[in-house]
């Protein structure tokens, strides 16, 4: 079976969609604790609903970039 390589250059672009992503959700979160007026301890407590609003961004992400790069290589 063939190994899979990725460059540093590439793991590094991803790593920066995913901090990016994570920054998009945490900074969601501040602004409903914010709109809902609810006690800071939430920015801790609800760490896991911020992991999967990330994880769910980086999805669409990569689904918009396949979608971008798909349209580039036709035309």
């Amino acid at each position: 079976m063939k190994d899979l390589n990725i460059s540093a250059k590439r793991q590094k672009a991803e790593l920066k969609w995913i901090a990016g992503c994570f920054g998009a959700a945490f900074l969601l979160n501040v602004i409903s604790i914010i709109a809902y007026k609810t006690s800071w301890s939430e920015v801790f407590t609800q760490l896991l609903w911020v992991l999967i609003i990330t994880f769910a961004l980086y999805a669409a992400t990569i689904g918009l970039r396949i979608i971008l790069h798909i349209v580039r290589r036709l035309l």
